[in-house]
């Protein structure tokens, strides 16, 4: 059973977070820092954890193999870099989450208790992947996905294994100002709203983050043109608006899109601390 609760999101993850034996906490491989609530230690406290980078498709692997280390040498966290569109990893992933629950399903044998699946809280951020990862690991899609932030509103338990019950959580953000170089980073990988940040002033900004850190890709999606600007995207694509102009908002919108497919190849946004 959960318990109902009339608190705020932030509020309603800390009491579930009691009843469960194991947490998976979910990031975006792209920006496996700037993804992760900031509160986790407020949030989840000493409950044995396991982080899950999602989307390990569109990132750079030698990147997040880097970042799966720091997980392990800096937070003693086992760690996984996954992708849903295909089940590899998937027997690793359950295997580990066995070993991590072995402690406390030996100590409801000792009581006497009649056995149950061991319960697991996926959390994380709106959007990293929450509803993904359990609807890779039953193969089936009972969980609610989207891609937009938001779309799990209650919380549900979903058995993933015979002795594994899985609840999908609402995603929280952070109940503070992210700093600006944390916000376009989510905003560019689809985990804040879309009310939330202008898209061409994000699509900008992020031309000349990737012009100072990830050249190469850059000079490939633009065909190696000097011009490396929305104006140049739209001029090459012809987006061109009823008076004329060149549509820099439609270029911006297809330069985040083809962002997020990984269209300009697989990236990484957070660097080692």
């Amino acid at each position: 059973m959960v318990p109902k609760s009339s608190k705020s999101a932030f509020g309603r993850l800390t009491d579930l977070v009691k009843w469960v034996d194991l947490l998976i906490e979910v990031c975006d491989a792209r920006a496996p820092l700037s993804s992760r609530h900031p509160n986790t230690s407020t949030l989840f406290g000493q409950k044995p954890r396991l982080i899950v980078l999602s989307k390990a498709d569109l990132a750079c692997a030698q990147a997040a193999k880097e970042w799966l280390a720091y997980f392990r040498d800096h937070d003693q966290q086992t760690a996984f870099a996954l992708s849903f569109k295909t089940a590899s990893g998937k027997d690793r992933l359950l295997a580990a989450v066995l070993k991590a629950t072995t402690d406390q399903r030996q100590k409801m044998a000792r009581k006497g208790l009649l056995p149950r699946p061991v319960r697991i809280c996926v959390v994380g951020m709106p959007n990293v992947g929450k509803s993904s990862l359990i609807n890779w690991l039953i193969g089936k899609n009972r969980a609610k996905v989207a891609d937009r932030p938001g779309v799990t509103r209650a919380p549900q338990w979903i058995r993933v294994h015979p002795q594994i019950e899985l609840l999908d959580s609402p995603g929280v953000l952070p109940n503070r100002a992210l700093d600006e170089n944390t916000s376009l980073k989510l905003a560019l990988l689809n985990l804040l709203g879309e009310n939330s940040y202008d898209q061409e002033e994000m699509a900008r900004a992020a031309l000349l983050r990737f012009h100072n850190k990830q050249v190469e890709q850059l000079e490939s999606y633009f065909k190696n043109d000097d011009d490396i600007s929305l104006e140049s995207l739209a001029k090459r694509r012809n987006f061109i608006t009823q008076g004329g102009k060149l549509d820099t908002r439609r270029a911006a919108g297809a330069f985040i899109s083809d962002l997020r497919e990984g269209k300009l190849g697989k990236v990484m946004l957070d660097s080692l601390p």
